[in-house]
């Protein structure tokens, strides 16, 4: 790499900081339908505005400690990870198509869709058709000046159209890997409900991958979900195990509403939520209780877990459906028996959080692999993959 290059990859790994910067403010705020160009950043303590100073990626943070100027509020690591993470991108989409800007930058821009899309999921469940839908759009039109889409460039892509000229064929591959992208999940979300017996997989996931799709064309689409599937089997499955054994960090008192449950009142900081969708809780290390006993939860959600602005407070009624354990050990299971849909989507959808990965960052990693790593991709999983499954299992 000669020094013109170095300072175009050096220009081109600040320009993903910058970004990056901008990626925290459209995490924080799509979901929560702001302005995102106005007001300015401000301090979530103080609400102090943040001055230009102390808004630099990283370096900022480093200098201040990781607090607020003014009020010493805590800034959270995610905010220097975010702009890292699309700096060490957009360096990477530098060097995997060096010498065509074009490329470059249009892989650029799709990195930055997928950092928001999967902070976003991860943080809401969601995945905002305010960047899913343009993005489609966007790509489709910048196919014709893509490498991605060349046929000279991926042996195995296809010339849709025979003779055609390269544009059109590039146009045709966006296209289809739209489409095959978008199928492949309906197909799935189709075979999955129909055997839940409910909504697999939400029509988020499916307008995901048409995303991608529409960038690295039909068969990186296809790469992307296997990539995705194996991701989610391995991380999620485990940290689903792990979840589902680790209590629920929210604030929670129970206090009696009548007969035995006079004078009692107990307050917890971690509850393990067995069935946020009917209401349900366990309570571990509980104090002496009788079945039956008629209660009063107040119960305290914080905010960065749930599609809120402040900590959602719920004052929910039920009783002790039965009481397991003696002493430390002692657990209650609580049934609530009246409470608001609201606040059964709010508890159901805070207990997802805390146990389960959505799909969407997953799907996220394959559309980066096939963006960054096509020829790599398809060689792991077409020969390398196979080559080694034979040798450890044998033929």
């Amino acid at each position: 790499m000669d020094a013109i290059e170095t300072v175009r990859a050096v220009a081109t790994t600040a320009m993903g900081l910058i970004v990056g910067s901008f990626l925290n403010v459209v995490i924080w705020r799509l979901p929560r339908g702001e302005n995102l160009a106005r007001p300015r950043s401000a301090c979530p303590g103080c609400g102090t505005m943040i001055a230009w100073y102390d808004n630099v990626p990283v370096v900022s943070w480093l200098l201040l400690r990781a607090r607020c100027r003014q009020c010493k509020t805590r800034i959270r690591v995610r905010y220097p990870l975010v702009e890292l993470l699309t700096g060490g991108l957009f360096l990477l989409a530098f060097l995997a198509y060096r010498g065509d800007l074009v490329t470059t930058g249009i892989v650029a821009v799709f990195l930055a869709a997928l950092v928001a899309i999967s902070f976003i999921d991860l943080d809401y469940r969601i995945i905002p058709d305010a960047i899913s839908k343009p993005g489609i759009v966007v790509f489709l039109a910048a196919a014709p000046f893509s490498a991605l889409h060349a046929v000279e460039a991926l042996a195995w892509t296809r010339t849709w159209v025979p003779g055609g000229k390269p544009a059109l064929n590039a146009l045709l591959d966006a296209g289809i890997g739209a489409a095959v992208g978008a199928l492949l999940i309906l197909l799935i979300r189709a075979i999955g409900t129909w055997i839940l017996k409910k909504e697999a997989m939400g029509l988020g996931d499916v307008k995901l991958l048409a995303l991608i799709g529409a960038v690295v064309g039909p068969l990186q689409a296809v790469y992307a979900l296997v990539v995705a599937c194996f991701g989610g089997a391995l991380i999620g499955g485990l940290l689903f195990v792990v979840g589902k054994r680790r209590p629920m960090p929210c604030a929670m008192t129970v206090r009696g509403s009548g007969g035995d449950g006079q004078g009692l009142e107990a307050t917890f900081e971690r509850v393990k939520v067995l069935q946020g969708d009917q209401g349900d809780f366990l309570v571990r290390g509980a104090p002496a209780a009788s079945a039956g006993t008629a209660v009063r939860v107040d119960l305290v959600l914080p905010a960065t877990r749930i599609l809120e602005d402040e900590d959602a407070q719920l004052d929910l009624r039920g009783h002790i459906a039965r009481v397991e354990g003696e002493g430390v050990a002692r657990t209650w299971v609580i049934e609530i028996t009246e409470h608001t849909e609201r606040d059964a989507d709010l508890v159901s959808f805070f207990a997802q959080s805390y146990r389960y990965i959505p799909f969407g960052p997953f799907l996220a990693l394959g559309g980066v692999l096939g963006a960054l790593l096509p020829s790599g991709v398809h060689w792991f999983l077409t020969a390398g993959y196979p080559a080694l499954a034979r040798s450890l299992f044998g033929s």
